[in-house]
C-alpha cells in the first residue's frame, strides 16, 4: 500500500478535481503491474496497472491482489466504472486504503465487488487519503474547496505597515514555500486592499511550477484595471458587489444578499477547482476565518525581524489544532489545521 501511495503522488499535479490514486498488483509477492491516475478525464488507477501487466503474466490477474489507495469509483463519469471493470477482469481479492468519500461512491464500489464475489478488504488509510487529496475531500465532504490561509509576521505579530506598500517580513527561504505552495493550489485570493496597497504578481516564479488561477475580492469595486496584476497576460477574476467590466478579466457582479466569498466556492468548483490559497490581506483573513468553517488549514511564519507598530495579524482560530512547526532560515513556520475539518475527513 505503501508504493501504491507512492504512485498517486506522482499524479497528483494534473488531476485536477480528481483523487491522486495508484495500484499496485501483487501475483505470489511479486509486482506484476503499477499504475495511477495520470490525468483529469484519463483512464484511473486500476486501468492503468492492468494494462501495465505484461502479456505472459495476465492470467494471472484472477489469483492476484490488487492494492489501490481509494474505494474504485462505482459509476460511469468521464471514465468507466472501475468496481465494475474488477469484477469484469477476474479480479478475486482487492485491499483498499479508504472508502471514498464520493456520496456517489460511498460503499458502493464495495458492494458491487462483493456482491460479485470478489473478496475486499477495507483498510485505514483515511488520514494518507485526505493529505494527499484534501481538495477533493473538501469538495464531496463540506462542498467547497480547501481553504488555506497564509500569512507573515513580526516578531511583535504585525503583518505590515499602513501606508508603506509591501513590506518583506519573511525571508528567502520562506518565499520559496510560498511560491511552492501557490504551485500547488488552483487558486490564490486576495483583497482589493492587497492589490493596492502590495501591487503584488500572485505567480510562480522562484520555483518550476504553474500559476494559480488569481481571485480578488473587491466589494466596492475599487479596482481601475490599471494595476499590475492585470496586465500579465493572465485572466484575473474579481468578485464584487459592483457592476462593472474590466477588459479580457471575469468581473463577476454577486447579489448584495450573499457573501462574496460564497460565489467564489461555487465559481471554483464549477471549474473543477478544489484547493484555495487566501494571502491576505488581514480583513480577508479575518472574513474566512470567521465564516462557518470557511477555512481548513493556517500556515504563518513569524520573523525575528520586530515592525513596532503596523497592521495587526489576525487571531489564531481555536478551533485549531497544532500540524507542524518548522525552522525556515531565520523564521519560524507554524502550520494549523482546523479540527472540525480533519475530524471530518478521517471518520469515514
Amino acid at each position: 500500500m505503501d508504493r501504491a501511495f507512492e504512485l498517486a503522488e506522482l499524479g497528483k499535479p494534473y488531476v485536477r478535481s480528481n483523487p491522486a490514486v495508484g495500484c499496485v498488483i501483487i501475483h505470489k509477492d511479486t509486482i506484476i503491474g503499477e499504475g495511477f491516475h495520470r490525468e483529469f478525464g484519463g483512464p484511473h488507477a486500476e486501468i492503468n496497472a492492468i494494462l501495465s501487466v505484461q502479456s505472459g503474466d495476465i492470467d494471472k490477474l484472477n489469483e492476484a491482489t490488487f492494492y489501490i489507495t481509494l474505494e474504485p469509483c462505482s459509476f460511469v463519469g468521464k471514465t468507466p466504472s472501475c468496481a465494475n471493470h474488477l469484477i469484469e477482469t477476474g479480479v478475486k481479492h482487492v485491499v483498499i486504503g479508504s472508502l471514498d468519500p464520493n456520496p456517489k461512491v460511498h460503499r458502493r464500489g464495495v458492494q458491487m465487488m462483493r456482491e460479485q464475489g470478489v473478496y475486499v478488504e477495507v483498510l485505514n488509510y483515511a488520514q494518507t487519503n485526505a493529505n494527499l487529496n484534501p481538495g477533493f475531500y473538501s469538495a464531496m465532504l463540506h462542498g467547497r474547496p480547501y481553504v488555506t490561509l497564509k500569512w507573515a509576521q513580526s516578531s511583535d505579530g504585525f503583518i505590515g505597515q499602513i501606508g508603506q506598500g509591501s513590506v518583506p517580513i519573511s525571508g528567502q527561504k520562506s518565499r520559496r514555500f510560498t511560491h511552492t505552495w501557490r504551485s500547488e493550489h488552483h487558486a490564490i485570493l486576495v483583497g482589493s486592499n492587497t492589490i493596492l496597497e502590495d501591487n503584488p504578481r500572485l505567480d510562480v516564479r522562484l520555483i518550476e511550477g504553474e500559476s494559480p488561477q488569481v481571485i480578488i475580492l473587491d466589494r466596492r469595486g475599487c479596482l481601475t484595471g490599471n494595476e499590475m496584476i492585470f496586465s500579465l497576460g493572465r485572466e484575473v477574476w474579481i468578485f464584487s458587489y459592483e457592476k462593472k467590466e474590466i477588459k479580457h478579466h471575469r468581473w463577476i457582479t454577486v447579489d448584495s444578499d450573499k457573501h462574496l466569498i460564497i460565489s467564489v466556492f461555487e465559481a471554483m468548483l464549477t471549474e473543477e477547482m478544489n484547493t484555495l490559497f487566501v494571502e491576505g490581506g488581514r480583513q480577508t483573513h479575518q472574513a474566512f476565518l470567521d465564516g462557518p468553517m470557511w477555512w481548513d488549514e493556517l500556515r504563518c511564519f513569524t520573523s525575528k525581524k520586530s515592525l513596532g507598530e503596523g497592521i495587526q495579524a489576525p487571531m489564531l482560530p481555536d478551533d485549531s489544532a497544532p500540524y507542524k512547526t518548522l525552522d525556515v532560515g531565520d523564521d519560524e513556520l507554524i502550520i494549523l489545521r482546523s479540527k472540525q475539518t480533519w475530524q471530518n475527513f478521517i471518520s469515514l
